[in-house]
């Protein structure tokens, strides 16, 4: 360690065990700092950097210490391995200094201190001077002419005001003490100079080391974060919330991120107790996980809002098409909901991976959870009495019911039913329901004499409550007369037997994605009728009934639900029909 002797401002040096007493200064780089191979070379007098190592030595010989370490003077920065090695230990040199003393440059002490610039200072605003204004015991601060004016015990109050670090740590409590995410806090409002530094100088703070590696960006403070797991299960790390859009890793790109943590703290009592690391599919951990919207999932963390009641912090995992991956999103302006006594009871323990890098930007579109009935049986119930036509006669879904648009949305953070289409003719009872099962796969029952020869069903009833009518009981099994359709949330439904057609998939409508229901019944003289070995290149199912082959590219068709949207996946191009 070098040290400037305080009197003859000559650089010497020490090893650990033999180290004096020194005093340390906290300041803001400036234009004109001095270097080490200027002190020794005589040049540094000419900078104007100077004048303050010169009262910082000036002071520590007032206060009886013979040394005193500035960091423009006493690190070598042309090795990158001594700037690595004085990085990892500043925090100590710091905390190991008999004081520090805080140079406010921008600070002009005159009267009240609160009309001298104090609370505005930039010096409140840097990086690398979070850990100097933590580590020591002992901080004495001074304005622009070097004139003292309180210390970190005095202006305790005011400083914690300014920073939002506690009173506890500016009272000399251990860092240790403290959850990751208030620690993050503390750096929230904080810049650097270069964007590696906001992970180096954090690293005291934290108590780990790692190489610097200048040139690595915002890699810097993913890699502070990957250290810090390998020394903690603190579950508060995860617990930041980010305005960027898309899919994220369950890491934080900026301390920024956790500008609201400063009430986060390790949850009462653990949910999780496996430990996570990461690998090359991403972070892998267990978590207890709800079902929330569509593919996207709340997780529960072992944090929670200090003395907040019922307040466990919940993220949002959407499933990739990868098993087993998932990102970090937000839903409908939702980060970090709370993960309630009832979610817990309604999870189910997942050992996950959640990526880091994405190489697109899928969120691009919003999803709208639920389906669009673009083509099904739709004809309006009869004014009086029935025929032999399905009719509908009514709808029971969680969004009212629109002749027009019919749209079934589900609620956010449930899945199972969205909706179920009652029909009546003078052959009975039929109905149609639909909705996602616990994993967000689509599914689909058809029951009644609408839908094929089958028994007589008898109407809705009335004295339902909403609650049973919307039962998901019936994904789970059915009667022998009803079929059941369980599709997979990537590829959905596409199911024929006549004379039923059913295809559920997704789609982009209106900058929406939704899952898009298309039902027919066949004609009687389109039963069995199979193009054989031609595979529609919209939906890439077998062509069954009417084939649409385009006119203009060889070997192009579509079936008869994917010609509805020909204009825009397929603009510009005709179709001819062929039946046989």
């Amino acid at each position: 360690m070098r040290l400037l002797n305080s009197r003859t401002l000559e650089v010497e040096e020490f090893f650990a065990d033999r180290v004096p007493g020194y005093a340390i200064l906290s300041h803001r780089w400036l234009d004109g700092e001095v270097s080490l191979q200027e002190m020794q070379t005589g040049a540094a007098k000419k900078k104007a950097g100077y004048a303050k190592i010169q009262l910082c030595c000036d002071q520590a010989v007032q206060d009886g210490l013979e040394y005193a370490w500035v960091d423009t003077c006493c690190i070598d920065k042309t090795s990158s391995a001594e700037l690595t090695e004085a990085i990892n230990s500043m925090y100590q040199w710091y905390q190991n200094a008999a004081v520090c003393y805080a140079y406010l440059s921008d600070v002009q002490v005159t009267g009240e201190l609160e009309h001298s610039g104090f609370t505005d200072s930039a010096w409140f605003t840097r990086g690398w001077t979070l850990q100097e204004l933590i580590a020591p015991t002992k901080v004495l601060f001074y304005d622009a002419i070097w004139q003292g004016f309180g210390t970190k015990e005095s202006l305790k109050d005011s400083i914690s005001a300014i920073t939002g670090i506690d009173l506890d740590m500016l009272k000399g409590g251990d860092p240790r003490r403290f959850s990751i995410a208030k620690r993050m806090s503390w750096a929230a409002n904080r810049i650097t100079t270069r964007v590696e530094d906001i992970g180096y100088s954090l690293l005291g703070i934290f108590g780990v080391n790692m190489p610097m590696l200048y040139g690595e960006g915002e890699g810097a403070f993913i890699r502070l974060q990957e250290e810090i797991m390998k020394h903690s299960d603190d579950h508060s790390l995860f617990a930041w919330e980010s305005v960027e859009k898309g899919y994220r890793g369950l890491l934080s790109k900026s301390p920024a991120d956790f500008r609201d943590c400063r009430n986060i703290v390790t949850a009462s009592f653990r949910l999780t107790l496996t430990p996570y690391s990461v690998t090359n599919r991403g972070l892998s951990i267990t978590l207890p996980m709800k079902g929330w919207a569509m593919d996207t999932y709340i997780a529960g963390l072992d944090c929670e809002v200090e003395n907040v009641p019922e307040s466990r912090v919940g993220i949002l995992l959407r499933l990739l098409p990868d098993s087993g991956q998932y990102a970090r999103v937000e839903v409908e302006g939702k980060d970090t909901p709370i993960f309630t006594k009832e979610f817990i009871q309604q999870s189910t323990y997942r050992q996950i991976y959640v990526k880091r890098e994405f190489l697109d930007s899928p969120l691009t579109v919003d999803w709208k959870y639920g389906f669009w009935l673009r083509s099904f049986p739709n004809t309006k119930k009869p004014i009086s009495g029935w025929g032999n036509e399905h009719c509908i006669c009514k709808v029971t879904s969680w969004n009212e019911w629109n002749d027009e648009e019919r749209i079934l949305e589900i609620p956010t953070g449930s899945h199972g039913t969205a909706g179920v289409i009652w029909y009546g003719s003078n052959t009975g009872y039929s109905f149609l329901k639909i909705g996602f099962d616990a994993m967000f796969n689509p599914m689909c029952l058809m029951a009644g004499p609408c839908w094929g020869p089958t028994a007589r069903f008898y109407g809705p009833n009335d004295q339902d409550s909403f609650g049973d009518e919307m039962d998901p009981g019936w994904m789970e099994s059915r009667k022998g007369d009803e079929w059941l359709l369980k599709g997979d949330r990537r590829t959905g439904i596409n199911y024929y037997d006549y004379p039923r057609r059913v295809s559920i998939t997704q789609e982009v409508i209106d900058n929406q994605r939704i899952w898009v229901v298309d039902i027919e019944l066949l004609r009687s003289h389109q039963r069995g009728h199979h193009h054989q070995g031609v595979v529609c290149d919209g939906c890439n199912h077998d062509i069954y009934g009417v084939r649409f082959k385009c006119c203009v590219c060889s070997d192009f068709d579509y079936c008869s639900q994917c010609i509805q949207s020909s204009n825009d996946t397929h603009p510009s191009h005709n179709f001819r029909e062929i039946e046989e």
